[in-house]
């Protein structure tokens, strides 16, 4: 007769468990809420910063029903697409109106609206502004628009005060307001005011700051105010509010016969498929699957081994219910019962802790984005999908625990004894061909996409971009294939591979061997604990490769813009608003620092002939290629003093004499045949001819990488030098104060810039890697040694029986902890190094770099750190339990 017909019981008898477990339950609902709780945050904070619907309208066009750009045409095509969020811009004028016939920033729009419609300029960037700071002067993003209107609202955030109402008032940011030393106590002083570098002052009469770059230096003025550089030709944009009544398709149609173009808020919150069709890549859906799955197999696999221990702890209750005239396949309903409660619980519980912690956390969120957050956005379908998932994950770990629970003789189970798994240590031959496969497909793979690289870089390139774009479909999907390839294999054989570690046993101390034997006759529990280790040692190690292979390919293309150590300030052209030369500045600069040199690079400029404007820059002095009687192509040359080359050794010194000899000096052979160079100022000016020398190998400096050098003397006949850059020999790098003494004389705060190569965040980016490694790490060690201990205690009480010393546990949980570690670790780190094998390719690193460092410390230090915590956390003694043979 059947015990249990329904499912009523198992959910009484896991309610019961729970309830009797809470230790264990809670951990088996951690395992799966945890990456339930990561993917619903990821889910809120990414939807709701990057929002959609109704909230998106508000932040594009406030209140109104309509954005409308005037242009300075008079008319669009017949036919012109209405635009929405996804796709616009301004059309071409129509055939025959090609020429301007309005001036958008002073066209009256109302003329063109429907009666009763209002209408009010849009908040858009105008330009920069420079304003006068406390110590230096200062560069300000200037956005103009109506900011006091009603159909502007939602489109930033206002702190305090109000905005602008005239042209002389604006509001400034957070951020530029502590820069001005405007603030006091955290507020507007009521005297605050703005000064600008020609001397017109400013009330400034509230805080406010934009919702996608709120830390921007920023001030918000009126369309007529003197900061709003509105250049002559451009559209202007409003915001409209339309009667009722009013068809925006009719609406839309009248207008852009006009040159004006209308997009209704409906496109905006329901915006229509583009013309261009639309959907997310297909490779992009096949990554998210694939990565979605690889994290529901961890999941299941330290969750599943976590089921075996309650497995293990019910033995005699579940022989109890076979006795009692239950079949195996209750007892697999129990257990199974159990994961959808421990399912549930995981799922529910990360879901609602993600959502408080995100709702809760808004400001670190905003300042983690470096953008506000509108209005919180909750994608409920996509919750519920992440929830079943994690239910359905619960239900999936507990599949393997409940057929091997159901596998129980009646008499072992009421006996307490657990099965062990047969010693055969024959590796799997599928399972090996599936690996090599698996290698093969991952290094073919990156070989091709590493080609595929190569083949585009030697493109031609047009205006500073590559015509050539590089999608390498195939062999990325071939990268795929073969690392899932290899996973699967390793997990297949992960079982057999602890079997084979559990040989080296006789030749280490009393605890690894025991630990290693243990590991060996449980491999049932041990295997998917250490493939769970491996596979999320395998994520962060491959980031790190990844990481060690970007810094490298950024490192090879950077050229530094002077000597380590050596500081910098470049001049701008006049009539900018960046700092200018003047005679006398650079000795300034270097009196204030702890420099033992200054040395400035000049450009060699065209005289100016009488009557021409001061401030246009006239054309500078090119090397030309030879043969051309005009300058079509070639070099910039710059004028710099000898003893500056001599600083670069043999190579410097041969430059040096070479310019004090009156010569100029190429890189390139084809440029000084028969050592004789052609300069020019320009297309169209005279080609002079100069004596040069080739002197291949120049430093690796920014300026000198591509240019021609010519003494200063030499340069004088043929225009005047004007300097473009000053570098400082400087003995140690310049405290504040020293900083602050520069900005006074140059009038700008940070141009000084220090050079010391390329930095890449790499301390940062190494604890990452090294924190989540230890985390998942010691989350499935955990796991796997509280199996051990919950399966091991008889064994440790006959240890204990015959003579075995207290401290012989605690060794042996360390021993178990470093042995299931160090295993995953080692197969987690071969793993990630195929991921970045392919990283190698695709950045562009200029060789395979492998990060000796993290993977020491994910090696070594991981799976120590791993067996010193199992030390610290288990108990010494043990109670003596009984054994029934």
């Amino acid at each position: 007769m059947r015990l249990l017909k329904a499912w009523g019981p198992p959910l009484r008898i896991a309610r019961r468990t729970a309830r009797r477990s809470v230790g264990r339950t809670l951990l088996v609902a951690a395992l799966i809420g945890l990456p339930v709780a990561a993917a619903t945050w990821l889910g809120v904070v990414n939807q709701s910063s990057s929002p959609s619907g109704e909230v998106l309208a508000r932040q594009l066009m406030g209140t109104a029903d309509a954005r409308v750009e005037v242009s300075q045409y008079g008319a669009f095509a017949a036919g012109t697409r209405m635009p929405s969020v996804n796709e616009g811009g301004t059309p071409a004028p129509a055939k025959g109106a090609e020429k301007p016939v309005r001036d958008p920033a002073t066209f009256d729009v109302q003329k063109v609206l429907p009666a009763g419609s209002k209408a009010a300029r849009l908040l858009m960037e105008t330009g920069t502004a420079e304003v006068r700071g406390p110590k230096a002067n200062n560069s300000v993003v200037v956005m103009a628009g109506d900011g006091q209107s009603p159909l502007t609202k939602g489109m930033f955030r206002q702190i305090s005060g109000r905005m602008p109402a005239t042209p002389t008032e604006v509001a400034v940011s957070p951020a530029f307001a502590e820069r001005l030393e405007l603030l006091s106590d955290g507020k507007l002083k009521p005297d605050a005011t703005m000064t600008t570098t020609d001397g017109k002052q400013y009330t400034v009469v509230g805080l406010a700051m934009t919702l996608r770059a709120p830390d921007q230096m920023t001030a918000f003025a009126i369309p007529g105010s003197p900061l709003a550089k509105v250049t002559p030709g451009t559209s202007a944009t409003y915001l409209v509010d339309l009667p009722d009544s009013v068809d925006p398709s009719a609406l839309f149609t009248k207008l852009n016969a006009q040159g004006i173009i209308l997009m209704p808020r409906v496109n905006v919150v329901d915006p229509p498929p583009t013309q261009y069709g639309g959907g997310q890549d297909a490779g992009a859906k096949a990554v998210m699957v694939l990565v979605i799955g690889f994290g529901v197999l961890e999941i299941v696999l330290l969750a599943g081994t976590a089921f075996a221990v309650g497995a293990r702890r019910q033995t005699r209750e579940l022989g109890l219910v076979l006795a009692a005239g239950g079949t195996p396949s209750d007892i697999r309903r129990i257990v199974l019962t159990q994961g959808v409660l421990a399912g549930a619980i995981g799922a529910l519980s990360g879901v609602a802790i993600a959502l408080g912690v995100a709702l809760a956390g808004r400001p670190l969120w905003e300042r983690l984005l470096s953008g506000l957050i509108p209005e919180w956005q909750i994608p409920w379908k996509q919750l519920a999908v992440i929830a079943a998932i994690g239910l359905l994950a619960g239900l999936a770990a507990a599949i393997v625990p409940a057929l091997s629970a159901g596998r129980q003789s009646p008499m072992a189970a009421l006996a307490g004894r657990f099965m062990t798994s047969p010693s055969n240590t024959r590796l799997k031959r599928p399972a090996v061909v599936l690996l090599a496969f698996g290698i093969g497909a991952a290094v073919l793979g990156s070989s091709l996409i590493a080609k595929a690289f190569a083949e585009a870089k030697r493109a031609p390139v047009e205006y500073g971009y590559s015509t050539t774009t590089v999608t390498p479909t195939g062999p990325i999907a071939l990268v795929l294939l073969g690392i899932t390839s290899v996973i699967a294999a390793l997990v297949w054989m992960l079982p057999t591979l602890v079997a084979k570690a559990g040989l080296l046993a006789r030749a280490l101390p009393l605890s690894a061997r025991l630990a290693l034997r243990d590991a060996s006759r449980h491999r049932h529990r041990t295997g998917p604990a250490t493939a769970a280790i491996m596979m999320a040692v395998a994520a962060t190690a491959a980031a790190s490769f990844a990481v060690a292979n970007a810094f490298a390919a950024e490192s090879e293309k950077y050229i530094p813009t002077a000597r380590d150590g050596v500081g910098v300030i470049a001049f701008a052209a006049d009539g900018t608003d960046q700092v200018r030369w003047v005679p006398g500045i650079a000795d300034r600069i270097a009196a204030v620092l702890p420099a033992d040199h200054v040395y400035e690079i000049a450009s060699v400029d065209a005289r100016p002939k009488p009557g021409q404007r001061t401030d246009y820059l006239p054309p500078s002095l090119y090397l030309a290629e030879p043969n051309e009687t005009q300058v079509y192509g070639g070099v910039s040359m710059y004028a710099v003093d000898p003893s500056y080359l001599r600083q670069f050794g043999d190579v410097g010194r041969q430059a040096a004499d070479a310019l004090q000899a009156g010569k100029v000096v190429t890189w390139k052979s084809t440029f000084a045949p028969n050592g004789t160079a052609q300069l020019s100022l320009g297309v169209g000016n005279k080609v002079y001819r100069h004596p040069a020398v080739v002197i291949p190998g120049l430093p690796k400096i920014k300026w000198l990488q591509e240019s021609g050098l010519i003494s200063r003397e030499a340069a004088a006949k043929y225009g005047n030098l004007h300097v473009i850059e000053a570098q400082f020999d400087l003995r140690r790098d310049p405290t504040k104060d020293e900083l602050a003494a520069v900005a006074g004389i140059v009038g700008h705060e940070d141009m000084l810039t220090i050079e010391h190569g390329y930095q890449a965040p790499v301390g940062i980016a190494t604890a990452a890697i090294l924190g989540v490694a230890a985390v998942v790490t010691l989350l499935g060690v955990a796991i796997s040694v509280a199996l051990s201990a919950a399966e091991g205690r008889a064994d440790l009480a006959t240890l204990a029986a015959v003579g075995a010393p207290p401290r012989r546990r605690r060794n042996l949980a360390a021993a178990q902890a470093w042995v299931l570690g160090q295993l995953g670790c080692l197969l987690g780190v071969g793993v990630g190094a195929l991921y970045g094998y392919t990283a190698h390719a695709a950045f562009g690193s200029p060789h395979f770099m492998i990060p000796w460092r993290d993977i020491a410390g994910i090696v070594i230090i991981i799976p120590l750190f791993a067996g010193a915590l199992a030390w610290l956390a288990t108990r010494s003694r043990l109670p003596m339990v009984r054994r029934l043979e």
